[in-house]
Protein backbone atom coordinates (compact mmCIF):
# COMPACT_ATOMS: atom_id res chain seq x y z
CA UNK A 1 0.00 0.00 0.00
CA UNK A 2 2.81 2.40 0.89
CA UNK A 3 4.43 1.71 -2.50
CA UNK A 4 1.25 2.72 -4.34
CA UNK A 5 0.94 5.92 -2.28
CA UNK A 6 4.55 6.94 -2.94
CA UNK A 7 4.25 6.24 -6.68
CA UNK A 8 1.03 8.27 -6.75
CA UNK A 9 2.78 11.16 -4.97
CA UNK A 10 5.63 11.01 -7.47
CA UNK A 11 3.12 11.09 -10.32
CA UNK A 12 1.36 14.06 -8.71
CA UNK A 13 4.53 16.15 -8.61
CA UNK A 14 5.53 15.13 -12.14
CA UNK A 15 2.09 16.13 -13.43
CA UNK A 16 2.21 19.40 -11.49
CA UNK A 17 5.54 20.38 -13.02
CA UNK A 18 4.51 19.61 -16.60
CA UNK A 19 1.03 21.12 -16.25
CA UNK A 20 2.06 24.45 -14.70
CA UNK A 21 4.93 24.91 -17.14
CA UNK A 22 2.82 24.04 -20.21
CA UNK A 23 -0.59 25.57 -19.43
CA UNK A 24 -1.58 28.57 -21.57
CA UNK A 25 -1.49 31.80 -19.59
CA UNK A 26 -4.19 33.41 -21.74
CA UNK A 27 -6.58 30.55 -20.95
CA UNK A 28 -5.78 30.79 -17.22
CA UNK A 29 -6.49 34.54 -17.25
CA UNK A 30 -9.82 33.84 -18.96
CA UNK A 31 -10.78 31.30 -16.28
CA UNK A 32 -9.76 33.73 -13.53
CA UNK A 33 -11.99 36.38 -15.08
CA UNK A 34 -14.84 33.85 -14.98
CA UNK A 35 -14.30 33.38 -11.23
CA UNK A 36 -12.65 29.96 -11.22
CA UNK A 37 -10.90 29.63 -7.82
CA UNK A 38 -8.54 26.87 -8.94
CA UNK A 39 -7.48 29.06 -11.86
CA UNK A 40 -6.39 31.73 -9.38
CA UNK A 41 -4.09 29.17 -7.75
CA UNK A 42 -2.72 28.28 -11.20
CA UNK A 43 -2.14 31.97 -11.92
CA UNK A 44 -0.23 32.45 -8.67
CA UNK A 45 1.89 29.40 -9.45
CA UNK A 46 2.74 30.72 -12.92
CA UNK A 47 3.85 34.03 -11.43
CA UNK A 48 6.31 32.14 -9.20
CA UNK A 49 7.32 29.44 -11.65
CA UNK A 50 10.86 29.06 -10.33
CA UNK A 51 9.54 28.24 -6.85
CA UNK A 52 6.96 25.88 -8.34
CA UNK A 53 9.62 23.93 -10.24
CA UNK A 54 11.79 23.75 -7.12
CA UNK A 55 8.77 22.53 -5.12
CA UNK A 56 7.94 19.79 -7.59
CA UNK A 57 11.57 18.68 -7.70
CA UNK A 58 11.65 18.48 -3.90
CA UNK A 59 8.44 16.45 -3.96
CA UNK A 60 9.70 14.10 -6.69
CA UNK A 61 13.01 13.58 -4.88
CA UNK A 62 11.38 12.87 -1.51
CA UNK A 63 8.85 10.48 -3.04
CA UNK A 64 11.54 8.64 -5.02
CA UNK A 65 13.86 8.29 -2.02
CA UNK A 66 11.02 7.07 0.17
CA UNK A 67 9.95 4.62 -2.53
CA UNK A 68 13.45 3.14 -2.66
CA UNK A 69 13.64 2.99 1.11
CA UNK A 70 10.20 1.45 1.71
CA UNK A 71 9.52 -0.27 -1.60
CA UNK A 72 12.56 -2.53 -1.94
CA UNK A 73 12.05 -4.41 1.36
CA UNK A 74 8.29 -4.64 0.80
CA UNK A 75 8.62 -6.09 -2.70
CA UNK A 76 11.50 -8.35 -1.65
CA UNK A 77 9.24 -9.99 0.96
CA UNK A 78 6.88 -11.00 -1.88
CA UNK A 79 9.61 -12.01 -4.34
CA UNK A 80 11.88 -13.99 -2.00
CA UNK A 81 9.59 -17.03 -1.51
CA UNK A 82 9.24 -17.50 -5.26
CA UNK A 83 12.99 -17.11 -5.83
CA UNK A 84 13.76 -19.54 -2.99
CA UNK A 85 11.77 -22.27 -4.73
CA UNK A 86 14.07 -22.34 -7.77
CA UNK A 87 17.46 -21.51 -6.25
CA UNK A 88 19.68 -23.73 -4.09
CA UNK A 89 19.68 -22.92 -0.40
CA UNK A 90 16.00 -21.88 -0.36
CA UNK A 91 14.72 -18.47 0.59
CA UNK A 92 17.22 -18.13 3.43
CA UNK A 93 20.22 -18.65 1.17
CA UNK A 94 22.59 -15.82 0.23
CA UNK A 95 21.98 -16.38 -3.49
CA UNK A 96 18.21 -16.19 -3.13
CA UNK A 97 18.53 -13.02 -1.06
CA UNK A 98 20.80 -11.36 -3.67
CA UNK A 99 18.60 -12.34 -6.61
CA UNK A 100 15.50 -11.23 -4.69
CA UNK A 101 16.96 -7.75 -4.14
CA UNK A 102 17.88 -7.45 -7.86
CA UNK A 103 14.43 -8.57 -9.01
CA UNK A 104 12.76 -6.24 -6.49
CA UNK A 105 14.89 -3.32 -7.71
CA UNK A 106 13.94 -4.01 -11.34
CA UNK A 107 10.23 -4.29 -10.50
CA UNK A 108 10.20 -1.14 -8.34
CA UNK A 109 12.15 0.85 -10.95
CA UNK A 110 9.89 -0.28 -13.79
CA UNK A 111 6.73 0.47 -11.82
CA UNK A 112 8.14 3.83 -10.77
CA UNK A 113 9.08 4.88 -14.32
CA UNK A 114 5.83 3.71 -15.91
CA UNK A 115 3.24 4.73 -13.30
CA UNK A 116 5.15 7.53 -11.60
CA UNK A 117 6.68 9.24 -14.66
CA UNK A 118 5.48 8.20 -18.13
CA UNK A 119 1.75 7.82 -17.48
CA UNK A 120 1.42 11.13 -15.55
CA UNK A 121 3.39 12.97 -18.26
CA UNK A 122 1.24 11.55 -21.04
CA UNK A 123 -2.02 12.38 -19.26
CA UNK A 124 -0.80 15.89 -18.44
CA UNK A 125 0.27 16.67 -21.99
CA UNK A 126 -3.18 15.66 -23.25
CA UNK A 127 -5.20 17.27 -20.43
CA UNK A 128 -2.92 20.15 -19.43
CA UNK A 129 -5.63 22.58 -18.36
CA UNK A 130 -7.62 20.09 -16.27
CA UNK A 131 -4.49 18.74 -14.57
CA UNK A 132 -3.21 22.25 -13.80
CA UNK A 133 -6.52 23.18 -12.15
CA UNK A 134 -6.40 19.97 -10.10
CA UNK A 135 -2.79 20.12 -8.87
CA UNK A 136 -2.35 23.87 -8.23
CA UNK A 137 -4.26 24.19 -4.89
CA UNK A 138 -2.59 21.24 -3.08
CA UNK A 139 0.80 22.22 -4.52
CA UNK A 140 0.37 25.69 -3.01
CA UNK A 141 -0.10 24.09 0.41
CA UNK A 142 3.04 21.97 -0.13
CA UNK A 143 5.00 25.10 -1.08
CA UNK A 144 3.92 26.86 2.11
CA UNK A 145 4.98 23.93 4.31
CA UNK A 146 8.38 23.53 2.66
CA UNK A 147 8.97 27.23 1.91
CA UNK A 148 12.23 27.60 3.94
CA UNK A 149 13.74 24.47 2.42
CA UNK A 150 12.66 25.48 -1.11
CA UNK A 151 14.15 28.95 -0.60
CA UNK A 152 17.49 27.42 0.36
CA UNK A 153 17.40 25.01 -2.60
CA UNK A 154 16.62 27.85 -5.04
CA UNK A 155 19.41 29.99 -3.62
CA UNK A 156 21.98 27.21 -3.87
CA UNK A 157 20.89 26.41 -7.42
CA UNK A 158 21.20 30.06 -8.48
CA UNK A 159 24.64 30.29 -6.86
CA UNK A 160 25.92 27.26 -8.76
CA UNK A 161 24.53 28.62 -12.04
CA UNK A 162 26.31 31.95 -11.50
CA UNK A 163 29.56 30.19 -10.61
CA UNK A 164 29.32 28.43 -13.98
CA UNK A 165 29.18 31.85 -15.65
CA UNK A 166 25.53 31.57 -16.70
CA UNK A 167 22.60 33.90 -16.14
CA UNK A 168 19.76 32.90 -13.84
CA UNK A 169 16.53 33.06 -15.85
CA UNK A 170 13.63 35.01 -14.41
CA UNK A 171 9.95 34.18 -14.28
CA UNK A 172 9.47 35.43 -17.88
CA UNK A 173 12.01 33.05 -19.39
CA UNK A 174 9.16 31.19 -21.09
CA UNK A 175 8.07 34.25 -23.09
CA UNK A 176 8.24 33.47 -26.82
CA UNK A 177 10.20 35.47 -29.37
CA UNK A 178 8.57 36.62 -32.63
CA UNK A 179 10.26 33.79 -34.56
CA UNK A 180 8.93 31.24 -32.07
CA UNK A 181 5.44 32.74 -32.32
CA UNK A 182 5.56 32.42 -36.12
CA UNK A 183 6.44 28.74 -35.74
CA UNK A 184 3.57 28.30 -33.27
CA UNK A 185 1.16 29.93 -35.73
CA UNK A 186 2.25 27.56 -38.50
CA UNK A 187 1.93 24.55 -36.20
CA UNK A 188 -1.53 25.72 -35.08
CA UNK A 189 -2.67 25.92 -38.70
CA UNK A 190 -1.26 22.46 -39.45
CA UNK A 191 -3.08 21.12 -36.38
CA UNK A 192 -6.36 22.64 -37.59
CA UNK A 193 -6.75 25.38 -34.96
CA UNK A 194 -6.29 28.14 -37.56
CA UNK A 195 -7.37 28.30 -41.18
CA UNK A 196 -5.03 29.43 -43.97
CA UNK A 197 -6.32 33.02 -44.05
CA UNK A 198 -5.82 33.43 -40.30
CA UNK A 199 -2.28 32.09 -40.59
CA UNK A 200 -1.43 34.51 -43.41
CA UNK A 201 -2.92 37.43 -41.46
CA UNK A 202 -0.89 36.63 -38.33
CA UNK A 203 2.33 36.22 -40.32
CA UNK A 204 1.67 39.62 -41.93
CA UNK A 205 1.33 41.15 -38.46
CA UNK A 206 4.66 39.64 -37.38
CA UNK A 207 6.40 40.93 -40.53
CA UNK A 208 4.79 44.36 -40.23
CA UNK A 209 7.26 45.72 -37.67
CA UNK A 210 10.30 44.84 -39.81
CA UNK A 211 9.18 46.67 -42.95
CA UNK A 212 10.26 50.19 -43.82
CA UNK A 213 8.17 52.85 -45.53
CA UNK A 214 10.30 52.48 -48.65
CA UNK A 215 9.08 48.90 -49.04
CA UNK A 216 5.39 49.84 -49.07
CA UNK A 217 5.48 53.24 -50.79
CA UNK A 218 4.14 54.25 -54.16
CA UNK A 219 7.42 55.20 -55.90
CA UNK A 220 8.00 58.70 -57.22
CA UNK A 221 7.62 57.57 -60.84
CA UNK A 222 4.04 56.45 -60.08
CA UNK A 223 2.99 59.48 -58.02
CA UNK A 224 0.25 61.67 -59.50
CA UNK A 225 0.71 65.20 -58.19
CA UNK A 226 -0.80 68.62 -58.86
CA UNK A 227 1.22 71.76 -59.52
CA UNK A 228 0.52 74.60 -57.11
CA UNK A 229 -0.31 76.80 -60.12
CA UNK A 230 -3.16 74.54 -61.34
CA UNK A 231 -6.61 76.04 -61.87
CA UNK A 232 -9.76 74.71 -60.25
CA UNK A 233 -10.88 73.20 -63.56
CA UNK A 234 -7.52 71.45 -64.01
CA UNK A 235 -7.66 70.05 -60.50
CA UNK A 236 -11.22 68.77 -60.91
CA UNK A 237 -10.36 67.27 -64.29
CA UNK A 238 -7.38 65.43 -62.82
CA UNK A 239 -9.50 64.17 -59.92
CA UNK A 240 -12.05 62.80 -62.39
CA UNK A 241 -9.40 61.12 -64.55
CA UNK A 242 -7.25 59.62 -61.80
CA UNK A 243 -10.06 58.85 -59.34
CA UNK A 244 -7.93 59.48 -56.27
CA UNK A 245 -9.28 61.42 -53.30
CA UNK A 246 -5.97 62.98 -52.23
CA UNK A 247 -3.24 64.54 -54.35
CA UNK A 248 0.18 65.84 -53.32
CA UNK A 249 0.70 69.47 -54.33
CA UNK A 250 4.17 70.37 -55.62
CA UNK A 251 6.04 73.55 -56.45
CA UNK A 252 8.00 73.26 -59.72
CA UNK A 253 8.66 69.50 -59.32
CA UNK A 254 7.71 66.46 -57.25
CA UNK A 255 10.90 66.96 -55.25
CA UNK A 256 9.23 70.00 -53.67
CA UNK A 257 5.90 68.72 -52.35
CA UNK A 258 4.36 71.48 -50.24
CA UNK A 259 0.98 70.08 -49.26
CA UNK A 260 -1.95 67.75 -49.93
CA UNK A 261 -5.33 68.55 -51.45
CA UNK A 262 -8.49 66.54 -50.75
CA UNK A 263 -11.20 66.32 -53.42
CA UNK A 264 -13.87 66.81 -50.76
CA UNK A 265 -12.49 70.28 -50.02
CA UNK A 266 -12.82 71.19 -53.70
CA UNK A 267 -16.47 70.23 -53.72
CA UNK A 268 -16.89 72.37 -50.62
CA UNK A 269 -15.62 75.35 -52.61
CA UNK A 270 -18.12 74.69 -55.38
CA UNK A 271 -20.94 74.69 -52.84
CA UNK A 272 -19.70 78.04 -51.55
CA UNK A 273 -20.10 79.94 -54.81
CA UNK A 274 -16.99 78.98 -56.77
CA UNK A 275 -19.03 78.21 -59.86
CA UNK A 276 -18.61 81.69 -61.35
CA UNK A 277 -15.88 82.51 -63.84
CA UNK A 278 -14.54 85.23 -61.54
CA UNK A 279 -14.24 82.79 -58.68
CA UNK A 280 -12.37 80.34 -60.90
CA UNK A 281 -9.86 83.02 -61.85
CA UNK A 282 -9.20 83.88 -58.21
CA UNK A 283 -8.79 80.25 -57.16
CA UNK A 284 -5.53 79.18 -55.55
CA UNK A 285 -4.69 75.69 -54.32
CA UNK A 286 -3.36 77.18 -51.09
CA UNK A 287 -6.98 77.89 -50.16
CA UNK A 288 -7.72 74.19 -49.77
CA UNK A 289 -4.24 72.74 -49.35
CA UNK A 290 -3.53 70.82 -46.16
CA UNK A 291 -0.14 70.39 -44.44
CA UNK A 292 1.93 67.43 -45.59
CA UNK A 293 3.73 64.93 -43.37
CA UNK A 294 7.31 64.43 -44.55
CA UNK A 295 9.44 61.54 -43.23
CA UNK A 296 12.60 59.66 -44.28
CA UNK A 297 11.98 56.63 -46.48
CA UNK A 298 13.90 54.51 -43.95
CA UNK A 299 11.31 54.95 -41.18
CA UNK A 300 9.64 51.72 -40.04
CA UNK A 301 6.04 51.27 -41.11
CA UNK A 302 4.82 50.77 -37.52
CA UNK A 303 6.41 54.07 -36.46
CA UNK A 304 4.98 55.83 -39.50
CA UNK A 305 1.50 54.53 -38.69
CA UNK A 306 1.78 55.89 -35.15
CA UNK A 307 2.96 59.27 -36.48
CA UNK A 308 0.13 59.46 -39.03
CA UNK A 309 -2.44 58.71 -36.33
CA UNK A 310 -0.97 61.39 -34.09
CA UNK A 311 -0.99 63.98 -36.89
CA UNK A 312 -4.38 62.76 -38.16
CA UNK A 313 -3.20 62.54 -41.77
CA UNK A 314 -3.81 59.89 -44.40
CA UNK A 315 -0.80 60.53 -46.61
CA UNK A 316 2.94 60.92 -45.98
CA UNK A 317 5.70 62.00 -48.36
CA UNK A 318 8.93 60.00 -48.17
CA UNK A 319 12.27 61.72 -48.63
CA UNK A 320 15.40 59.87 -49.75
CA UNK A 321 18.92 60.44 -48.46
CA UNK A 322 19.53 63.16 -51.07
CA UNK A 323 16.51 65.21 -50.04
CA UNK A 324 14.39 64.32 -53.06
CA UNK A 325 10.96 62.71 -53.05
CA UNK A 326 11.23 58.91 -52.93
CA UNK A 327 7.48 58.30 -53.01
CA UNK A 328 4.30 58.56 -50.97
CA UNK A 329 2.56 56.28 -48.48
CA UNK A 330 -1.14 56.29 -47.59
CA UNK A 331 -2.96 54.64 -44.72
CA UNK A 332 -4.39 52.19 -47.24
CA UNK A 333 -0.87 51.15 -48.28
CA UNK A 334 -0.01 50.46 -44.64
CA UNK A 335 -3.20 48.54 -43.88
CA UNK A 336 -2.72 46.40 -47.00
CA UNK A 337 0.54 45.14 -45.48
CA UNK A 338 -1.59 43.45 -42.81
CA UNK A 339 -4.89 42.54 -44.43
CA UNK A 340 -3.79 42.22 -48.04
CA UNK A 341 -4.98 44.03 -51.15
CA UNK A 342 -7.93 46.37 -50.57
CA UNK A 343 -9.93 47.24 -53.66
CA UNK A 344 -12.51 50.01 -53.72
CA UNK A 345 -15.24 50.80 -56.25
CA UNK A 346 -12.67 52.26 -58.65
CA UNK A 347 -10.24 49.31 -58.44
CA UNK A 348 -12.07 47.14 -60.96
CA UNK A 349 -10.58 44.39 -63.09
CA UNK A 350 -11.35 46.14 -66.31
CA UNK A 351 -9.45 45.40 -69.49
CA UNK A 352 -6.08 47.10 -69.35
CA UNK A 353 -5.90 47.07 -65.57
CA UNK A 354 -2.90 44.99 -64.46
CA UNK A 355 -2.72 42.91 -61.31
CA UNK A 356 0.55 42.62 -59.39
CA UNK A 357 0.54 38.84 -59.92
CA UNK A 358 -1.16 37.00 -62.79
CA UNK A 359 -1.00 33.24 -63.30
CA UNK A 360 -0.76 32.17 -66.95
CA UNK A 361 -2.04 28.94 -68.55
CA UNK A 362 1.48 27.74 -69.41
CA UNK A 363 2.41 27.51 -65.71
CA UNK A 364 4.39 30.75 -65.62
CA UNK A 365 3.48 33.85 -63.64
CA UNK A 366 3.42 37.50 -64.70
CA UNK A 367 4.57 39.83 -61.91
CA UNK A 368 4.77 43.60 -61.58
CA UNK A 369 8.26 45.06 -61.72
CA UNK A 370 7.40 46.97 -58.53
CA UNK A 371 6.64 43.73 -56.67
CA UNK A 372 8.71 43.67 -53.48
CA UNK A 373 11.65 41.27 -53.53
CA UNK A 374 10.87 40.30 -49.92
CA UNK A 375 7.28 39.36 -50.84
CA UNK A 376 8.49 37.41 -53.88
CA UNK A 377 10.81 35.40 -51.63
CA UNK A 378 7.84 34.32 -49.49
CA UNK A 379 5.49 33.71 -52.41
CA UNK A 380 7.87 31.71 -54.61
CA UNK A 381 10.07 30.21 -51.85
CA UNK A 382 13.24 31.85 -53.16
CA UNK A 383 16.72 31.85 -51.64
CA UNK A 384 18.34 35.30 -51.68
CA UNK A 385 21.46 36.51 -49.89
CA UNK A 386 20.88 39.02 -47.09
CA UNK A 387 23.15 41.51 -48.86
CA UNK A 388 21.01 41.45 -51.99
CA UNK A 389 17.85 41.74 -49.91
CA UNK A 390 19.25 44.90 -48.35
CA UNK A 391 20.42 46.26 -51.71
CA UNK A 392 17.25 45.78 -53.78
CA UNK A 393 13.65 46.58 -52.87
CA UNK A 394 11.79 45.39 -55.98
CA UNK A 395 12.11 42.65 -58.59
CA UNK A 396 12.70 45.30 -61.25
CA UNK A 397 15.58 46.70 -59.21
CA UNK A 398 17.02 43.20 -58.78
CA UNK A 399 17.01 42.62 -62.55
CA UNK A 400 18.54 46.01 -63.30
CA UNK A 401 21.22 45.50 -60.67
CA UNK A 402 22.24 42.11 -62.03
CA UNK A 403 22.24 43.27 -65.65
CA UNK A 404 24.29 46.35 -64.80
CA UNK A 405 22.32 48.45 -67.29
CA UNK A 406 18.81 49.58 -68.15
CA UNK A 407 16.85 46.38 -68.93
CA UNK A 408 15.20 45.72 -72.28
CA UNK A 409 12.27 43.50 -73.20
CA UNK A 410 13.55 39.93 -73.45
CA UNK A 411 16.36 40.31 -70.91
CA UNK A 412 16.43 37.66 -68.20
CA UNK A 413 18.25 36.78 -64.99
CA UNK A 414 18.08 33.72 -62.76
CA UNK A 415 16.72 33.88 -59.22
CA UNK A 416 16.57 30.60 -57.33
CA UNK A 417 14.65 28.04 -59.39
CA UNK A 418 13.13 30.73 -61.61
CA UNK A 419 14.13 32.69 -64.66
CA UNK A 420 12.99 36.33 -64.44
CA UNK A 421 12.25 37.56 -67.96
CA UNK A 422 11.47 41.20 -68.76
CA UNK A 423 8.10 41.17 -70.57
CA UNK A 424 7.22 44.89 -70.63
CA UNK A 425 8.98 48.19 -69.97
CA UNK A 426 7.49 51.52 -68.87
CA UNK A 427 10.07 53.98 -70.09
CA UNK A 428 13.24 53.12 -68.21
CA UNK A 429 11.42 51.05 -65.59
CA UNK A 430 10.69 47.33 -65.68
CA UNK A 431 6.90 47.07 -65.78
CA UNK A 432 6.11 43.34 -66.12
CA UNK A 433 8.26 40.31 -65.38
CA UNK A 434 7.68 36.71 -66.38
CA UNK A 435 8.39 34.25 -63.55
CA UNK A 436 9.38 31.10 -65.41
CA UNK A 437 10.48 27.89 -63.63
CA UNK A 438 14.02 27.02 -64.76
CA UNK A 439 12.94 23.67 -66.21
CA UNK A 440 10.21 25.37 -68.27
CA UNK A 441 12.66 28.02 -69.44
CA UNK A 442 15.11 25.34 -70.58
CA UNK A 443 12.31 23.53 -72.40
CA UNK A 444 11.38 26.76 -74.20
CA UNK A 445 14.99 27.41 -75.27
CA UNK A 446 15.66 23.88 -76.56
CA UNK A 447 13.07 23.89 -79.41
CA UNK A 448 14.28 27.32 -80.51
CA UNK A 449 17.89 26.10 -80.71
CA UNK A 450 16.81 22.98 -82.61
CA UNK A 451 14.85 25.12 -85.07
CA UNK A 452 17.93 27.32 -85.61
CA UNK A 453 20.13 24.33 -86.43
CA UNK A 454 17.65 23.04 -89.01
CA UNK A 455 17.45 26.37 -90.76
Amino acid sequence: MSVLVLVALNGFFVSAEFALVSVRRSRVEQLVAEGNRSAKAVQRSILHLNNVIASTQVGITLASLALGWVGEPAVTDYVLPAVGLVLPGGRDGALAHTVGIIVSFILITTFHIVMGELVPKTITLQKTEAVALFVAPPLELFRQVFRPFIWVINGLGSLVVRLLGMQVLGENAKVHSVDELEILVTESREAGYLDKNEEVLLHRVFDFGDKTARQVMLPRTEVVGIADTATLVEVLQMAAEERYTRFPVFHESLDKIIGVVHVKDLFGLLNNGYLTEEAHKNFKLSQVMRPVLTVPDSVHVADLLTLMRQRQVHMAVLIDEYGGTAGIVTLEDILEEIIGDVRDEFDTNEEGVKNDVEARPDGTTLVSGLFLLEDAIDRFDLKVDEEELDEYDTLGGYIQGHLGRVPQVGDSVTLGNYCLKVEEMDGLRVDRIGFIPVENHSAQIAPAEESGRRS
